[in-house]
């Protein structure tokens, strides 16, 4: 493994260029990863995308 050493801002830029790099896929992937984490974490059993609505009134 190889460790380098960057600045905050070369950090976000490389993070960026990671992402950029992946392809759609790979990126729902890595956040639905990244929701399994949090919910375990926080100890709540949730699976998918919650559901969210609302009504707008249309003058």
């Amino acid at each position: 493994m190889t460790v380098v050493k960057r600045s905050i801002e070369e950090a976000e830029e490389a993070d960026l260029r990671e992402w950029k790099s992946m392809t759609p896929a790979e990126r729902l992937d890595l956040v639905q990863h990244l929701r399994d984490l949090y919910y375990e974490f926080k100890n709540e059993d949730r699976k998918g995308f919650q559901r969210v609505y609302r009504i707008v009134k249309q003058q």
